[in-house]
């Protein structure tokens, strides 16, 4: 028997004794959650808002209110893995880096100051034309094909090469960049195996070493590309290192295939399981950025965040004592009774709080406004040029993750 099957095993043991004393558990293990973890999130917010896993050795929050508050709150939750504690705690991840992700103000500040400068408004707009080609080549293609996997021939192939045209790199990079993508986000994982997570540092130092090779070479560049950017930012000490750049750039350009590849597979399959909400869309395409939104509150491509206690801080009367792993379940907070009516109802017309989709607070993602575009641009074309679209699959699965939720495959027949 495997290391992961006999992890499970534990793991499922230890649940039932958790749900005996608290009435809910949360089990990251178990593959009925990672299919459809919304029923165990309910569980949660109503038995057990603040949640002692012990499983997994942290807290875990479910409420929207708590999750927002302890995401704003850099004071008392950092992000960085040295404020961890001594007790045992699958939080966070063992790092080789100490990228932006994984730092707090003042640092983070000072790094997020230079990673703007990625994401200008003068870069962005810039993009819009490779978005828009790119959408209406994959639809089209699409269309020729008939019957297609949504994710492997649209949402993936339009994040990486929208990534790919950010950093000033080649088309011919993809098939590396969908490797190391894949390896690297493990990272990040409640459930990855040793051997994964060997994989995954291997892989960031071939990452490193890639990006340090461009970024002395483009030191001199007047090119607008990210990797160009940061490179002549290092290059005159304004605000970033060569190191720092290298790992900038890696968490962009993971975070960005990754998450964005999801939202768009996600989203999809939200639309053809309601009909009447696509015809909608159909009918009023001004209305497609507030899809994006509910399709982020929906089906979350990014179900968990985490933070570790600075200080001891009480929430709904527990404690979480300074060093404290802390999981905050965004997935959970975006299906919230108390902060959105009909929670489990996917409406585009929706009214009502932001999701916490992107995140709070000074760790808000950068990336946000690329992710909206490009799914914008996507679900268009789709819907303009596409006159059918429907699931060739009764129950699509997803990706074995607890931190990012996507869809293994998407099988869809489409017409024009």
């Amino acid at each position: 028997m495997n290391r992961r099957r006999w992890r499970s095993l534990g793991a499922h043991a230890v649940s039932i004794g958790e749900r005996a004393r608290s009435g809910a558990t949360y089990n990251p293990l178990s593959r009925s959650v990672i299919q459809s973890p919304y029923e165990t999130y309910a569980r949660l917010r109503r038995h057990s808002p603040v949640h002692r896993s012990a499983i997994l050795g942290s807290w875990v929050l479910t409420r929207y209110e708590d999750v927002l508050a302890a995401a704003k709150d850099h004071e008392r939750f950092s992000n960085d893995p040295r404020w961890r504690g001594t007790t045992r705690s699958v939080l966070p991840p063992a790092p080789d880096d100490y990228s932006i992700l994984l730092v707090d103000p003042p640092e983070h500040t000072r790094l997020r100051r230079c990673a703007a400068k990625a994401f200008s408004k003068a870069h962005l707009t810039a993009l819009q034309e490779t978005i828009a080609h790119t959408a209406a080549e994959l639809i089209e293609r699409a269309a020729r094909r008939r019957t297609i996997d949504w994710i492997a021939e649209v949402a993936e192939p339009l994040a990486m090469r929208v990534m790919l045209a950010m950093m000033g790199l080649s088309r011919d990079e993809h098939h590396r960049w969908e490797v190391w993508s894949r390896s690297r986000a493990r990272l990040l994982e409640l459930i990855a195996t040793r051997p994964e997570r060997k994989t995954a540092h291997n892989t960031g130092s071939e990452i490193r070493r890639y990006f340090m090779t461009l970024l002395r070479q483009r030191m001199q560049s007047s090119e607008d590309d990210a990797i160009s950017t940061l490179a002549r930012l290092a290059a005159a000490g304004d605000g970033i290192s060569m190191v720092e750049a290298c790992d900038m750039l890696s968490v962009l350009m993971i975070a960005g295939n990754e998450t964005t590849t999801h939202l768009i597979g996600n989203g999809m399959l939200a639309l053809v399981r309601n009909r009447e909400q696509m015809q909608r869309l159909r009918e009023e395409p001004d209305r497609v950025r507030d899809a994006i939104n509910e399709m982020l509150r929906f089906d979350s491509p990014v179900q968990t965040d985490f933070r570790i206690a600075k200080a001891d801080v009480i929430v709904r009367g527990r404690t979480i004592r300074t060093g404290d792993g802390a999981i905050l379940l965004t997935g959970s907070a975006n299906r919230d009774e108390a902060a959105f009516e009909n929670p489990d109802t996917f409406d585009i017309t929706r009214k009502g709080p932001r999701h916490a989709s992107f995140g709070h607070g000074v760790h808000q993602c950068i990336g946000a406004e690329l992710a909206r575009m490009e799914a914008s641009a996507i679900f268009t074309e789709a819907l303009r040029t596409l006159g059918t679209i429907e699931l060739t699959a009764r129950e699509p699965y997803y990706r074995t993750s607890t931190v990012i939720r996507g869809l293994a495959v998407l099988p869809l027949r489409v017409a024009a």
